[in-house]
Order: structure tokens, then C-alpha cells, then sequence
């Protein structure tokens, strides 16, 4: 005969807490990536390199840029909105002077996060 094991309250909990990130995971992935070209070029004065973020949808676009440079803890964050079908630069006039191997992290509502470095 076989015998069913009872579901007890912690049990219950763990069930419930794994679904519930299940279903957090699959809403992260389902997400749109940002609809971003994202490129550097070196700054006039050759001291680093400077971002730039081109929209490349209808629709303006608003997300938080996380830089940081690679082994330090300098890191800052930049609220960023570009137009429709245009670009935004980020560089030292800004406050940020990229330089090889800077970490970024780029968040915006209802989009997947990106991340990525400079070469």
C-alpha cells in the first residue's frame, strides 16, 4: 500500500517561495532588452573614452546608467533620457571619463537589465 507523506506548513512555505521565484525569474527574462546602441569614443583630450547611448526606437527612453571603474570603488550612477531616434552622450562634462575595462549597467523600467565593459 502505498502511503502519501502529509504536507506540513514549512513545506507549504518553501513550495510557495519557490514558485514565487519562478515566476519573478520568468517576468525578468520575458522582458524586452533596451532598445540601445551603446558605443564609446575617446574624448577630445585623449584622457578616456566617453559613451554614447543611441535610441534606437519611436518612443523616448528613460534608464539609469551604473558605471564603475574596473578594481576601484569609484562608481556613480547617471538618470538618462534620450529621444526618439537620437543619441546622449556621456563623458567628462558629465562627470564620468570612461576608461578600459569600466563595468556598465544599464536599468530602465519594463526592460531587461544590460551589462557590459569597455573594451
Amino acid at each position: 500500500m502505498l502511503r502519501m507523506k502529509r504536507l506540513t506548513p514549512a513545506k507549504l512555505a518553501v513550495i510557495l517561495v519557490l514558485f514565487g521565484v519562478l515566476i519573478w525569474y520568468s517576468l525578468r527574462v520575458l522582458e524586452p532588452p533596451l532598445p540601445l546602441t551603446i558605443q564609446f569614443r575617446s574624448e577630445i583630450r585623449g584622457s578616456g573614452f566617453k559613451l554614447i547611448f543611441k535610441n534606437d526606437s519611436d518612443q523616448e527612453l528613460s534608464f539609469t546608467a551604473k558605471l564603475a571603474h574596473l578594481g576601484q570603488q569609484d562608481e556613480k550612477k547617471f538618470a538618462i533620457q534620450v529621444h526618439p531616434r537620437s543619441a546622449y552622450e556621456l563623458g567628462s562634462s558629465q562627470g564620468w571619463v570612461g576608461q578600459s575595462g569600466d563595468r556598465i549597467s544599464l536599468t530602465g523600467s519594463n526592460y531587461r537589465v544590460w551589462t557590459g565593459a569597455i573594451p
